[in-house]
């Protein structure tokens, strides 16, 4: 079983996509969680949606491996600047030229609010003060090392949920998990992250560069939407810190 450095970047990619796949499979079961406490239909993502994030996961995936593989912990892990590099390339993959100049302006802002939620996801799963190449190095290494002692593909046991749970409680202590989690939810879930990665680029698409329409279309917001949206997402925190306390309750129960 290849360990740490010995791992090509083919086997670094393959482990980061199947870790993105079970992240993935939970946030769509909170998400239908969130939606029911609103009294809402759970509604499922469209295809087209889907395989736009799939094609994400490969992507991103592909750039933590190489980055991995390298070890130059001087470069950041995944930043903005990977998706400006990246992104005319992927919309021309995934939309050839179906779409005229106004309409893969407005794809190319959908997808900066899909690489944003994917970005702050990968950086949400290291602790505040770790080094992000050694917190991934590690989590690598605890699959290896637990893929062997079960006899079992690396890939295979990051499907399992009691597996994921033991790689969990190898690398933190309930206390740290809290922590963790806890510090995650507080970043995702807020008002002001909600402006950042989704009203700013609805603003961007609505307004196109109109200083004096975009500043009248904020103050109406701010006016008629955030009151509603912040009383939105301090229901959202109950439904996901209960969500959390189960979680813990799951991963550490036998402990």
């Amino acid at each position: 079983m290849p360990k740490k450095q010995a791992l090509t970047v083919v086997e670094l990619k393959a482990l980061l996509l199947a870790r993105f796949s079970m992240e993935e499979s939970k946030r769509v079961k909170l998400q239908a969680r969130l939606q029911q406490e609103l009294g809402k239909e759970v509604q499922e993502e469209g295809p087209e949606v889907i395989a736009i994030k799939n094609r994400f996961a490969d992507w991103i995936s592909d750039v933590l491996a190489r980055r991995l593989k390298r070890n130059r912990r001087t470069t950041p892990l995944l930043s903005f600047r990977d998706f400006v590099r990246f992104a005319p390339s992927m919309i021309s993959e995934i939309e050839g030229d179906k779409l005229d100049a106004e309409s893969r302006k407005m794809f190319e802002r959908f997808m900066k609010v899909i690489f944003s939620r994917i970005s702050e996801m990968v950086h949400a799963v290291v602790p505040s003060r770790e080094n992000p190449y050694e917190e991934y190095w590690r989590w690598a290494t605890t699959v290896l090392d637990l893929a062997a002692e079960r006899g079992s593909l690396p890939t295979e046991l990051l499907a399992l949920e009691s597996m994921t749970d033991e790689i969990t409680r190898r690398m933190f202590t309930k206390k740290q998990f809290v922590t963790l989690s806890k510090e995650a939810t507080n970043k995702f879930v807020d008002v002001d992250m909600f402006k950042k990665v989704i009203l700013q680029p609805m603003l961007d698409m609505a307004t196109e560069g109109d200083e004096k329409y975009r500043r009248e279309l904020e103050q109406e917001l701010e006016a008629e939407l955030m009151p509603q949206l912040r009383e939105t997402i301090e229901k959202f925190k109950v439904v996901i810190n209960s969500w959390l306390d189960e979680e813990v309750e799951r991963i550490y129960a036998a402990m």
